[in-house]
């Protein structure tokens, strides 16, 4: 969205290589791989994680393919990186997926009526079982939906609404927390209030009145109840056994870092450093107003936003879908170790935590999802399936384009359907979110275009050595040996031989 009195900024290409995360994984990750053979269980690291390594070491780099544009007027050129499209913590990726699903949200997804954020985390010893289990997920949150919609419900019955009430939310299962600790978590933006159905009449928006913390107190508890009779029947399936089985090393390093601790290296088993300032002020810390807890099961209902805040509405989303590691908040010391630095210090003062290479590499690996597990699911009225969808989510929302009919004379029904929206395209997310035109020229302002994908070895070289460009990839460094052992006996009572004469000397 173009907020007017902003200044459009140039656009400038992003270079991964510079930033520090790939840096340190260019430095170390090899180091990290060769530890991990070293002591036997490389082979539990399954491969999507390693692919998701590599892809990232990959991800923007000219040298392997990008795409060339050209200005019309002066035949300026610009040459933009092919992405890795990955989901576990490269920034640039998980950034255009940010903010293409906060557009979406806006724009496709939530209608013009008021919406509720609900934030459930669970207890510490739940949290690395979630990271690699997608069915121990769904079924935790069937159990925050029910909940909720039940409680929603009731509330529309007390007012009086009769008949078919539903309700209609959008969650985002978050991965991590500031500390990078594997802590799965879920955020849902819940319409507030429920759609009544009746025949014949298009569905009617009620909201609710605003919950209290009694109200709120009772939705936790709920949950608990609801979430503790599902686990105690709950079996392993039979893929989910198969996955615990190859991939043991992995788990162990979520359920590490769930408990905030480090899994291998020379520091296993120790926790990871924290650096303290002054002491916060506890009383800015009390659990706030629409805030319950119940046997390690935190339930937050605090943040509303209106039916108009479409702003406010693409903000949260985007914060929703951030990606794990903000380069900005990462820095290195002196020592080699690095520091992420927290956004706000926490209740007992820490204001960042510092990771040696291995410890930052072994936090990142373990971010990585399993493939085919998703990460926002959509409930109720804004389910695909759902059937009267289309009278709730409209597809002509403002600012959206309208789909363009056209009539053919062997049309059987004279017009065809609108064609379904897609992505949104990147030079227009990169102007939504952050007022830069990808397509100006730099030159001379004119309009440029994409002129071609280029992907073949030879052509990349010959077009970046002509544009000055570096031709070859950052390449990864290769794994350093480890650090000289002890020798098993004392040699100081030792002299070395004296050396042998030399046979020209007179």
């Amino acid at each position: 969205m173009v907020h007017p009195g902003r200044v459009v900024a140039a656009y400038e290409r992003h270079r991964p290589e510079e930033t520090l995360l790939y840096k340190t994984l260019q430095a170390h990750w090899r180091t990290f791989f060769a530890d991990l053979e070293s002591d036997g269980d490389s082979s539990a690291l399954p491969a999507f994680v390693v692919s998701e390594v590599e892809a990232f070491l990959r991800c923007g780099i000219l040298a392997h393919g990008f795409v060339f544009a050209r200005c019309l007027d002066c035949g300026w050129s610009r040459a933009v990186g092919f992405s890795c499209q990955r989901r576990g913590f490269c920034p640039s990726c998980i950034g255009r997926r940010m903010c293409g699903f906060a557009a979406a949200l806006a724009d496709r997804v939530i209608p013009r009526v008021p919406v509720r954020q609900w934030v459930l985390t669970v207890p510490h010893g739940l949290r690395g079982k979630m990271a690699y289990d997608p069915a121990l997920t769904t079924a935790v949150l069937r159990q925050l939906i029910a909940a909720v919609s039940a409680w929603l419900r009731g509330r529309a019955r007390r007012l009086g609404i009769r008949g078919v009430v539903k309700t209609g939310a959008v969650t985002v299962i978050q991965r991590f927390n500031s500390a990078l600790d594997v802590s799965p978590h879920f955020h849902v933006l819940f319409l507030d209030g429920v759609y009544s159905f009746s025949a014949g009449r298009k569905p009617i928006f009620h909201p609710t009145p605003a919950p209290r913390d009694e109200g709120i107190a009772r939705v936790a508890a709920a949950i608990f109840r609801r979430v503790e009779r599902r686990l105690a029947d709950r079996e392993l399936g039979a893929g989910q056994r198969r996955f615990v089985e190859n991939a043991p090393l992995l788990l162990a390093m979520a359920d590490a870092s769930a408990r905030g601790v480090v899994a291998t290296g020379p520091r296993r088993g120790c926790r990871i450093v924290r650096v303290r300032g002054p002491t916060a002020d506890v009383d800015a810390f009390v659990m706030g107003r629409l805030c319950a807890q119940v046997e390690g099961y935190n339930l937050q209902a605090a943040t509303r936003l209106g039916a108009q805040d479409r702003g406010g509405l693409e903000r949260m989303a985007r914060y929703l879908a951030r990606p794990p590691v903000a380069t900005d908040r990462l820095s290195q010391l002196d020592d080699g170790r690095l520091e992420l630095r927290l956004k706000r210090p926490w209740r007992d003062g820490t204001t960042a935590f510092l990771f040696t290479p291995h410890e930052l590499i072994e936090r990142l690996v373990a971010q990585v999802p399993r493939p085919r597990a998703h990460l926002t699911r959509y409930h109720g009225v804004l389910a695909p399936a759902f059937a009267a969808r289309a009278q709730i989510v409209s597809s002509g929302n403002e600012g959206e384009a309208e789909v363009e009919r056209v009539a053919k004379p062997n049309d059987v029904g004279g017009a065809k359907k609108p064609r379904r929206p897609g992505r949104f395209p990147w030079a227009s997310l990169i102007w939504r979110v952050f007022l830069k035109d990808v397509l100006e020229c730099a030159q001379c302002s004119g309009r440029m275009e994409i002129v071609a994908a280029v992907t073949s070895p030879a052509g990349v070289v010959r077009i970046l050595e002509h544009m000055g460009l570096p031709s070859e990839a950052p390449a990864a460094h290769p794994p350093r040996p480890p650090p000289q052992a002890e020798l098993p006996f004392d040699v100081s009572g030792f002299e070395p031989d004296p050396p042998a004469p030399d046979e020209f000397d007179s």
